[in-house]
């Protein structure tokens, strides 16, 4: 059987041998692409079959990629990236603004609040065709919904490389340990190191590298009062008074003013460094490379 003509057989099974590879599972695919099991089952069958090789491991109930349905899974994975993005020229073709139709992000926290959501509002006040579609993740959920072809552009924290990614550092920015009104250190005249560490801490959860994400220095002990998954809410935990938080200073810089948050001195903590990830793949398109460039200017301002 030729190239060509083995497409042609297999064609209509990819959709679900994808949906299975990326998921791990029979029944989590069936639901995605709502078909049954049996059916999802019978359809992975066929196309080990015509291509003539095992694609999946069967370990229990599980199904893990070999290095035939690994190389497959990559190759499906570009086609449909691809596929979607000619769809997606394609109906926008009468659009003489390249900026023109989705924009797809994935970004986490203060990058979310101050400076991806911002860029996205700003470049569509520009190009009011285009669509921003936002989802705020974690960096490893985003960098898989990446390779997926779901996202077009990811904005994170930690540097994580990968052969399949392009990575750009945009920048850092700067934290600081902050305390709210009714905190024993926001009134006291003169606060050393050793005043910080004798208070407990609100903090963040720990990142995909395994590495708090306040960037706090892991050489140096402190008691935690408190464990936050959201910026916002670590902001809230901090202007009450209760706990000492690590914040980015971009997010704590309107509170300082208003007089709610008081920046403390230490200078243990490093700067947060930022990058944007793409897939390797992928051309340089217009809008993600906007975004990235906004988001590069406001963390240099």
């Amino acid at each position: 059987m030729t190239s060509p003509d083995l497409l042609r057989e297999v064609w209509n099974w990819l959709p679900a041998f994808l949906e299975v590879a990326e998921r791990g599972s029979v029944a989590v695919a069936s639901r995605h692409l709502h078909l049954t099991p049996a059916a999802v089952s019978r359809t992975v069958r066929l196309l080990e079959d015509a291509i003539g090789a095992p694609l999946f491991d069967r370990i229990g109930r599980g199904l893990v990629l070999n290095d035939a349905g690994r190389t497959l899974r990559e190759v499906v994975r570009d086609a449909k990236g691809r596929l979607d993005r000619g769809l997606h020229d394609a109906l926008f073709a009468a659009e003489a603004d390249p900026f023109a139709g989705r924009l797809r992000v994935g970004s986490l926290g203060v990058l979310s609040s101050h400076f991806v959501v911002p860029g996205l509002l700003e470049l569509k006040r520009e190009h009011p065709a285009l669509i921003p579609e936002h989802q705020n993740l974690r960096t490893a959920e985003a960098l898989v919904a990446l390779e997926r072809g779901e996202l077009d552009v990811v904005l994170h924290y930690e540097a994580m490389d990968a052969e399949t990614r392009r990575v750009e550092r945009l920048g850092e920015t700067g934290a600081s340990v902050y305390c709210g009104r009714g905190h024993p250190l926001f009134g006291k005249k003169r606060v050393r190191r050793d005043d910080v560490l004798a208070h407990p801490f609100g903090v963040p959860q720990v990142g995909d590298t395994g590495r708090v994400q306040d960037g706090w220095p892991s050489e140096v002990p402190r008691a935690i009062g408190m464990r936050i998954t959201l910026l916002a809410s670590n902001v809230d935990v901090c202007r009450s008074g209760l706990l000492l938080t690590v914040l980015p200073d971009v997010a704590a810089e309107p509170f300082v003013a208003s007089g709610e948050l008081r920046r403390l001195p230490f200078e243990a903590l490093p700067p947060i460094e930022v990058f944007a990830s793409w897939k390797a793949t992928e051309p340089d398109r217009a809008a993600p490379r906007a975004l990235v460039e906004w988001v590069r200017a406001r963390i240099e301002r």
